[in-house]
């Protein structure tokens, strides 16, 4: 009977670390999936994170591109402008030798009126180099945009709005006016346009 006994203890014991055995295992395997579940988690949260920092480098790299495009297109309009105020002023230089060769005076021998005529020529070829053409403006059609109208002549020899005399000569560069022209524009006589108006009448 104490064999028996002895028998029954050890199957206790057994079964007790058998019980214990698989409740281990149990219990391992439960940490297992919850360390995979927090794992899970932990990635989860860390692409979340990356995708974050990943959007606000995004945003700052089109933020440095955008500026870089607006620092580039600022600096091209400064040095349009700088170019536009400084090929202006030369102008008034071109004017000058321009009025010098045509009131030559009959004193001056003919080299002197040469070497203004061949200055104003150079200056006229670098203008021109730098995009400054002059405006087209006798004969034609009077235009607000090219042209500055300082004066109307009365005249039946020519149609009504033409330009009849340049008195300064206009220049753009490329599409942009740097200077109108300043005209004289043709005009009906005051007794024509009264006659007009009474026929329309």
């Amino acid at each position: 009977m104490l064999e028996d006994k002895e028998n029954d203890e050890k199957l206790d014991c057994v079964n007790s670390e058998n019980i214990s055995n698989d409740d281990v295992i149990g219990e391992s395997e439960n940490q297992k999936t919850e360390l995979d579940k927090s794992a899970e988690d932990i990635q989860a949260e860390l692409l979340k994170e990356a995708e974050h920092y990943k959007s606000i480098a995004q945003r700052a790299q089109a933020d440095l591109i955008n500026y870089r495009s607006r620092a580039a297109q600022e600096l091209e309009e400064t040095r349009r402008t700088i170019k536009f105020g400084i090929l202006g002023r030369f102008l008034s230089v071109v004017d000058d030798l321009a009025r010098a060769v045509e009131n030559v005076p009959d004193e001056v021998n003919d080299d002197w009126e040469k070497g203004v005529s061949l200055v104003l020529r150079n200056l006229e070829n670098a203008l021109e180099m730098e995009g400054v053409t002059k405006i087209e403006s006798l004969g034609l059609q009077f235009d607000p945009h090219l042209h500055d109208a300082l004066m109307f002549e009365e005249t039946e020899e020519k149609e009504e709005g033409l330009v009849t005399s340049v008195i300064q000569e206009g220049y753009k560069i490329n599409d942009r006016i740097l200077r109108p022209a300043r005209v004289v524009v043709s005009k009906a006589p005051a007794e024509q346009t009264q006659n007009d108006k009474e026929e329309g009448e």
